[in-house]
Protein backbone atom coordinates (compact mmCIF):
# COMPACT_ATOMS: atom_id res chain seq x y z
CA UNK A 1 0.00 0.00 0.00
CA UNK A 2 1.17 3.55 -0.73
CA UNK A 3 2.25 5.93 2.00
CA UNK A 4 -0.65 7.09 4.14
CA UNK A 5 -1.43 10.73 5.05
CA UNK A 6 0.23 12.12 8.17
CA UNK A 7 -1.58 15.09 9.69
CA UNK A 8 -0.28 17.42 12.42
CA UNK A 9 -3.06 18.61 14.73
CA UNK A 10 -2.46 21.41 17.23
CA UNK A 11 -4.31 24.17 19.04
CA UNK A 12 -7.66 24.06 20.86
CA UNK A 13 -9.88 21.02 20.20
CA UNK A 14 -12.23 22.69 17.71
CA UNK A 15 -9.32 24.18 15.81
CA UNK A 16 -7.45 20.90 15.50
CA UNK A 17 -10.69 19.20 14.50
CA UNK A 18 -11.19 21.71 11.68
CA UNK A 19 -7.60 21.14 10.55
CA UNK A 20 -8.24 17.38 10.51
CA UNK A 21 -11.43 17.79 8.51
CA UNK A 22 -9.97 20.24 6.01
CA UNK A 23 -6.77 18.27 5.40
CA UNK A 24 -8.64 14.99 4.87
CA UNK A 25 -11.89 16.34 3.43
CA UNK A 26 -11.84 14.13 0.33
CA UNK A 27 -10.69 10.99 2.13
CA UNK A 28 -13.26 11.48 4.90
CA UNK A 29 -16.00 11.85 2.30
CA UNK A 30 -14.94 8.70 0.45
CA UNK A 31 -14.63 6.64 3.63
CA UNK A 32 -17.95 7.85 5.03
CA UNK A 33 -19.63 7.02 1.71
CA UNK A 34 -18.32 3.45 1.84
CA UNK A 35 -19.51 3.13 5.46
CA UNK A 36 -22.93 4.51 4.54
CA UNK A 37 -23.35 2.04 1.69
CA UNK A 38 -22.15 -0.79 3.93
CA UNK A 39 -24.81 0.06 6.52
CA UNK A 40 -27.45 0.39 3.81
CA UNK A 41 -27.17 -3.32 2.98
CA UNK A 42 -28.98 -4.15 6.23
CA UNK A 43 -30.61 -0.99 7.62
CA UNK A 44 -31.44 2.67 6.98
CA UNK A 45 -28.14 4.48 7.71
CA UNK A 46 -29.88 7.81 8.32
CA UNK A 47 -31.98 6.24 11.05
CA UNK A 48 -28.95 4.77 12.79
CA UNK A 49 -26.97 8.02 12.58
CA UNK A 50 -29.93 10.08 13.78
CA UNK A 51 -30.59 7.82 16.76
CA UNK A 52 -27.04 7.21 18.03
CA UNK A 53 -26.21 10.93 17.72
CA UNK A 54 -29.56 11.86 19.26
CA UNK A 55 -31.06 11.39 22.68
CA UNK A 56 -30.35 7.68 23.31
CA UNK A 57 -27.44 8.66 25.58
CA UNK A 58 -24.10 8.39 23.75
CA UNK A 59 -23.85 12.12 23.03
CA UNK A 60 -24.83 13.16 26.55
CA UNK A 61 -22.16 10.87 28.03
CA UNK A 62 -19.48 12.21 25.68
CA UNK A 63 -20.47 15.81 26.46
CA UNK A 64 -20.35 15.07 30.20
CA UNK A 65 -17.03 13.23 30.37
CA UNK A 66 -15.06 14.31 27.27
CA UNK A 67 -16.55 17.66 26.17
CA UNK A 68 -13.27 18.71 24.53
CA UNK A 69 -13.40 15.65 22.28
CA UNK A 70 -16.98 16.45 21.26
CA UNK A 71 -15.69 19.92 20.34
CA UNK A 72 -12.99 18.29 18.23
CA UNK A 73 -15.57 16.16 16.42
CA UNK A 74 -17.60 19.32 15.75
CA UNK A 75 -14.46 20.78 14.19
CA UNK A 76 -13.91 17.69 12.04
CA UNK A 77 -17.47 17.99 10.77
CA UNK A 78 -17.02 21.68 9.94
CA UNK A 79 -13.69 21.15 8.21
CA UNK A 80 -14.82 18.13 6.19
CA UNK A 81 -18.24 19.47 5.22
CA UNK A 82 -20.02 16.57 6.94
CA UNK A 83 -22.91 16.81 9.38
CA UNK A 84 -21.96 16.71 13.05
CA UNK A 85 -24.37 13.82 13.60
CA UNK A 86 -22.56 11.78 10.95
CA UNK A 87 -19.10 12.47 12.36
CA UNK A 88 -20.26 11.74 15.91
CA UNK A 89 -21.78 8.41 14.84
CA UNK A 90 -18.55 7.70 12.92
CA UNK A 91 -16.67 7.63 16.25
CA UNK A 92 -18.98 4.92 17.64
CA UNK A 93 -17.49 1.86 15.93
CA UNK A 94 -18.29 -0.64 18.68
CA UNK A 95 -21.60 0.95 19.59
CA UNK A 96 -23.01 1.12 16.06
CA UNK A 97 -22.28 -2.61 15.66
CA UNK A 98 -24.35 -3.70 18.64
CA UNK A 99 -26.95 -0.96 18.24
CA UNK A 100 -27.76 -2.24 14.75
CA UNK A 101 -27.75 -5.84 15.98
CA UNK A 102 -30.38 -4.93 18.57
CA UNK A 103 -32.50 -3.04 16.04
CA UNK A 104 -32.42 -6.13 13.82
CA UNK A 105 -32.97 -8.55 16.69
CA UNK A 106 -29.59 -10.21 16.19
CA UNK A 107 -26.68 -11.06 18.47
CA UNK A 108 -23.34 -11.48 16.73
CA UNK A 109 -19.88 -12.29 18.10
CA UNK A 110 -17.25 -9.79 16.98
CA UNK A 111 -14.04 -11.73 16.40
CA UNK A 112 -11.48 -9.09 15.56
CA UNK A 113 -8.28 -7.58 17.01
CA UNK A 114 -5.37 -9.28 18.82
CA UNK A 115 -3.53 -7.19 21.42
CA UNK A 116 -0.67 -7.36 23.91
CA UNK A 117 1.22 -5.29 26.44
CA UNK A 118 4.61 -6.49 27.72
CA UNK A 119 7.74 -5.10 29.37
CA UNK A 120 11.15 -6.38 30.43
CA UNK A 121 14.18 -4.53 31.84
CA UNK A 122 13.08 -1.06 30.87
CA UNK A 123 11.67 -1.83 27.42
CA UNK A 124 7.95 -2.17 26.86
CA UNK A 125 5.65 -2.92 23.95
CA UNK A 126 1.96 -2.36 23.36
CA UNK A 127 0.78 -3.86 20.09
CA UNK A 128 -2.27 -5.01 18.20
CA UNK A 129 -4.00 -5.65 14.93
CA UNK A 130 -7.02 -3.48 14.20
CA UNK A 131 -9.29 -5.96 12.44
CA UNK A 132 -12.17 -3.97 10.98
CA UNK A 133 -14.66 -4.17 8.10
CA UNK A 134 -13.13 -4.05 4.64
CA UNK A 135 -14.82 -0.78 3.74
CA UNK A 136 -12.41 1.01 6.11
CA UNK A 137 -9.37 -0.13 4.12
CA UNK A 138 -7.96 2.83 2.21
CA UNK A 139 -8.93 5.33 4.90
CA UNK A 140 -5.85 4.80 7.10
CA UNK A 141 -4.02 7.88 8.42
CA UNK A 142 -1.47 8.81 11.07
CA UNK A 143 -2.52 11.66 13.36
CA UNK A 144 0.20 13.63 15.15
CA UNK A 145 -1.42 15.54 17.99
CA UNK A 146 0.35 18.43 19.66
CA UNK A 147 -1.86 19.30 22.59
CA UNK A 148 -1.92 22.71 24.22
CA UNK A 149 -0.26 21.31 27.36
CA UNK A 150 2.73 20.20 25.27
CA UNK A 151 1.90 16.50 25.06
CA UNK A 152 2.56 14.96 21.64
CA UNK A 153 0.58 11.88 20.58
CA UNK A 154 1.04 9.54 17.62
CA UNK A 155 -2.32 7.97 16.80
CA UNK A 156 -2.96 5.56 13.92
CA UNK A 157 -6.50 6.16 12.75
CA UNK A 158 -9.07 6.19 9.97
CA UNK A 159 -9.86 9.53 8.33
CA UNK A 160 -12.31 11.42 10.53
CA UNK A 161 -11.78 9.23 13.61
CA UNK A 162 -10.12 10.71 16.70
CA UNK A 163 -7.86 7.65 17.18
CA UNK A 164 -7.77 3.87 16.89
CA UNK A 165 -4.96 3.53 19.45
CA UNK A 166 -1.62 5.25 20.00
CA UNK A 167 1.40 6.28 22.04
CA UNK A 168 2.36 9.58 23.64
CA UNK A 169 5.65 11.37 24.21
CA UNK A 170 5.61 10.38 27.89
CA UNK A 171 6.06 6.76 26.80
CA UNK A 172 2.50 5.62 27.51
CA UNK A 173 0.61 3.58 24.90
CA UNK A 174 -2.91 2.16 24.77
CA UNK A 175 -4.89 -0.23 22.56
CA UNK A 176 -8.31 -1.88 22.57
CA UNK A 177 -10.19 -5.03 21.60
CA UNK A 178 -13.94 -5.62 21.30
CA UNK A 179 -15.59 -7.90 23.88
CA UNK A 180 -19.08 -8.34 22.50
CA UNK A 181 -19.89 -11.00 25.13
CA UNK A 182 -20.08 -8.29 27.79
CA UNK A 183 -22.88 -5.93 28.70
CA UNK A 184 -23.45 -2.62 26.94
CA UNK A 185 -25.63 0.45 27.40
CA UNK A 186 -26.44 3.57 25.38
CA UNK A 187 -25.88 5.86 28.37
CA UNK A 188 -22.17 5.10 28.70
CA UNK A 189 -19.05 6.64 27.20
CA UNK A 190 -18.17 5.19 23.81
CA UNK A 191 -14.83 3.50 23.25
CA UNK A 192 -14.29 5.99 20.42
CA UNK A 193 -13.99 8.71 23.07
CA UNK A 194 -12.29 6.57 25.71
CA UNK A 195 -9.27 5.73 23.52
CA UNK A 196 -8.25 9.34 22.68
CA UNK A 197 -8.71 10.27 26.33
CA UNK A 198 -6.49 7.37 27.43
CA UNK A 199 -3.81 8.68 25.08
CA UNK A 200 -3.72 11.88 27.19
CA UNK A 201 -2.76 9.82 30.27
CA UNK A 202 0.80 10.02 31.55
CA UNK A 203 0.87 6.70 33.40
CA UNK A 204 -0.92 3.40 33.96
CA UNK A 205 -2.36 4.84 37.17
CA UNK A 206 -3.86 7.78 35.27
CA UNK A 207 -5.50 5.40 32.81
CA UNK A 208 -6.97 3.15 35.49
CA UNK A 209 -8.26 6.18 37.38
CA UNK A 210 -9.98 7.57 34.30
CA UNK A 211 -11.64 4.26 33.43
CA UNK A 212 -12.90 3.87 37.00
CA UNK A 213 -14.61 7.28 36.88
CA UNK A 214 -16.64 7.00 33.67
CA UNK A 215 -19.69 4.92 32.72
CA UNK A 216 -18.84 2.41 30.00
CA UNK A 217 -20.95 1.96 26.87
CA UNK A 218 -19.46 -1.22 25.36
CA UNK A 219 -17.65 -4.37 26.34
CA UNK A 220 -13.95 -3.93 25.60
CA UNK A 221 -10.49 -4.78 26.79
CA UNK A 222 -8.04 -1.91 27.15
CA UNK A 223 -4.35 -2.77 27.24
CA UNK A 224 -1.79 -0.12 28.06
CA UNK A 225 1.70 0.22 29.33
CA UNK A 226 5.00 1.99 29.78
CA UNK A 227 8.62 0.86 29.66
CA UNK A 228 8.30 -0.61 33.16
CA UNK A 229 4.68 -1.62 33.60
CA UNK A 230 1.98 -3.34 31.58
CA UNK A 231 -1.70 -3.43 32.48
CA UNK A 232 -5.04 -4.47 31.10
CA UNK A 233 -8.69 -4.35 32.04
CA UNK A 234 -11.94 -5.74 30.80
CA UNK A 235 -14.74 -3.18 30.95
CA UNK A 236 -18.47 -3.26 30.35
CA UNK A 237 -21.65 -1.54 31.41
CA UNK A 238 -21.35 -3.66 34.56
CA UNK A 239 -17.90 -2.55 35.70
CA UNK A 240 -14.16 -3.08 35.26
CA UNK A 241 -11.89 -6.02 36.11
CA UNK A 242 -8.08 -6.21 35.82
CA UNK A 243 -6.58 -8.84 33.54
CA UNK A 244 -3.02 -10.09 33.01
CA UNK A 245 0.14 -9.38 34.99
CA UNK A 246 2.40 -6.36 35.37
CA UNK A 247 4.75 -7.62 32.64
CA UNK A 248 2.45 -9.45 30.20
CA UNK A 249 -1.15 -8.85 29.17
CA UNK A 250 -2.77 -10.55 26.17
CA UNK A 251 -6.27 -10.19 24.77
CA UNK A 252 -8.41 -11.03 21.78
CA UNK A 253 -12.23 -10.97 21.72
CA UNK A 254 -13.59 -13.35 24.34
CA UNK A 255 -13.90 -12.38 27.99
CA UNK A 256 -11.16 -13.81 30.20
CA UNK A 257 -12.19 -12.56 33.65
CA UNK A 258 -15.66 -10.98 33.46
CA UNK A 259 -18.83 -13.05 33.24
CA UNK A 260 -20.32 -13.00 29.73
CA UNK A 261 -23.78 -11.53 29.29
CA UNK A 262 -24.02 -12.84 25.73
CA UNK A 263 -22.53 -16.31 26.04
CA UNK A 264 -21.68 -17.45 22.52
CA UNK A 265 -21.34 -21.16 21.87
CA UNK A 266 -18.65 -20.59 19.25
CA UNK A 267 -15.79 -18.18 19.74
CA UNK A 268 -13.14 -20.37 18.16
CA UNK A 269 -11.28 -17.69 16.21
CA UNK A 270 -10.68 -15.54 19.27
CA UNK A 271 -9.62 -18.54 21.36
CA UNK A 272 -7.22 -19.69 18.65
CA UNK A 273 -5.64 -16.24 18.31
CA UNK A 274 -5.27 -15.93 22.08
CA UNK A 275 -3.57 -19.31 22.17
CA UNK A 276 -1.13 -18.16 19.52
CA UNK A 277 -0.30 -15.03 21.52
CA UNK A 278 0.07 -17.05 24.72
CA UNK A 279 2.45 -19.51 23.06
CA UNK A 280 4.63 -16.97 21.26
CA UNK A 281 4.72 -13.78 23.35
CA UNK A 282 6.88 -13.33 26.44
CA UNK A 283 7.74 -10.23 28.49
CA UNK A 284 11.14 -10.09 26.76
CA UNK A 285 9.88 -10.68 23.21
CA UNK A 286 11.84 -8.67 20.66
CA UNK A 287 10.51 -6.49 17.87
CA UNK A 288 11.42 -9.22 15.38
CA UNK A 289 9.57 -11.78 17.46
CA UNK A 290 6.46 -9.62 17.70
CA UNK A 291 6.52 -8.92 13.98
CA UNK A 292 6.63 -12.67 13.34
CA UNK A 293 3.58 -13.17 15.57
CA UNK A 294 1.61 -10.44 13.81
CA UNK A 295 2.58 -11.69 10.36
CA UNK A 296 1.04 -15.15 10.79
CA UNK A 297 -2.53 -16.39 10.34
CA UNK A 298 -4.93 -16.31 12.16
CA UNK A 299 -3.72 -13.18 13.95
CA UNK A 300 -2.95 -11.54 10.61
CA UNK A 301 -6.20 -11.04 8.65
CA UNK A 302 -5.19 -10.65 5.00
CA UNK A 303 -7.02 -8.85 2.20
CA UNK A 304 -7.08 -12.00 0.04
CA UNK A 305 -9.34 -13.90 2.45
CA UNK A 306 -13.12 -14.21 2.25
CA UNK A 307 -13.55 -12.67 5.70
CA UNK A 308 -15.72 -9.59 6.10
CA UNK A 309 -12.93 -8.03 8.18
CA UNK A 310 -9.22 -7.58 7.56
CA UNK A 311 -6.32 -6.13 9.52
CA UNK A 312 -6.66 -2.50 8.45
CA UNK A 313 -3.76 -1.71 10.74
CA UNK A 314 -0.92 -3.43 12.58
CA UNK A 315 0.54 -1.30 15.35
CA UNK A 316 3.64 -1.89 17.49
CA UNK A 317 4.32 0.84 20.05
CA UNK A 318 7.86 0.66 21.37
CA UNK A 319 8.32 2.02 24.90
CA UNK A 320 11.90 2.66 25.88
CA UNK A 321 14.30 5.61 26.10
CA UNK A 322 12.72 6.86 22.85
CA UNK A 323 9.05 5.92 22.42
CA UNK A 324 8.27 4.94 18.83
CA UNK A 325 5.19 4.18 16.75
CA UNK A 326 5.57 1.38 14.20
CA UNK A 327 2.47 1.31 12.00
CA UNK A 328 1.54 -0.77 8.95
CA UNK A 329 -1.75 0.34 7.32
CA UNK A 330 -2.89 -3.21 6.70
CA UNK A 331 -1.96 -6.86 7.33
CA UNK A 332 1.71 -7.31 8.22
CA UNK A 333 1.89 -10.22 5.78
CA UNK A 334 1.71 -7.68 2.94
CA UNK A 335 2.20 -4.19 4.39
CA UNK A 336 5.46 -2.85 5.82
CA UNK A 337 5.79 -1.14 9.16
CA UNK A 338 6.72 2.54 8.99
CA UNK A 339 8.39 4.07 12.05
CA UNK A 340 7.12 7.42 13.33
CA UNK A 341 9.19 9.43 15.80
CA UNK A 342 8.19 12.23 18.13
CA UNK A 343 9.22 15.71 17.09
CA UNK A 344 8.86 17.51 20.43
CA UNK A 345 10.78 17.24 23.69
CA UNK A 346 9.36 15.29 26.60
CA UNK A 347 7.59 17.58 29.09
Amino acid sequence: MSQIPEIVLSGPPRERGRAHGEALRGLIGETIDRWYHHLATTIDPDRVIREVAGDVGFLKAAQSYTPHLVEEVQGIAEGSGQRFETMFAWQLIDEVWWYIDELLGEVKPRERCSALAINHRGVGWVAQTQDLPRHLDGGQVLLRYRDEDGLEILAPSIAGLLALNGVNRQGFAACITTLSQLGHVTTGLSSGFIVPELLRCRSVEDALSFLSRVPIASGNSFLFGTATRSAGVEVSADGMTPVGTTDRVLHTNHALVMDPVFDYVRFTGSVERFGQLDADVRPDSSRAGLEAVYREFPICRVRESDDASISVGTMLFELGPEPLCHFAPGPLATDELATYRFETENR
